[in-house]
C-alpha cells in the first residue's frame, strides 16, 4: 500500500509521508507538517519538550498562538 500525504496528495514515493497529524490523524509529507513543540511528548517531568506533528487545519484550530518550527525536522 502506498501513502499519500493528505494535504497535496504526493504519493509515498516522490514525497516521504514522515508523520501524521496529532489531532485527526491525517498522513503528511515533510512540506505539509507544522511541528509545535508539546511538553506532553518530554521524556519525563522537567526535561526539553519534544513536537508533534499537525495539519495546518489543526494548527490553526487548537494552537493559533503556538509558533511553528518550521518544516524540517529536528
Amino acid at each position: 500500500m502506498t501513502w499519500e500525504c493528505a494535504e497535496c496528495n504526493a504519493q509515498d514515493r516522490k514525497a516521504k509521508v514522515l508523520g501524521v497529524c496529532h489531532h485527526c490523524g491525517k498522513p503528511l509529507c515533510r512540506d505539509d507538517q507544522v511541528l509545535i513543540p508539546d511538553g506532553a511528548f518530554a521524556p519525563s517531568a522537567g526535561e526539553a519538550s519534544q513536537v508533534a506533528v499537525h495539519c495546518r487545519a489543526c494548527q490553526r484550530q487548537h494552537h493559533r498562538r503556538t509558533v511553528r518550527l518550521g518544516k524540517d525536522r529536528q
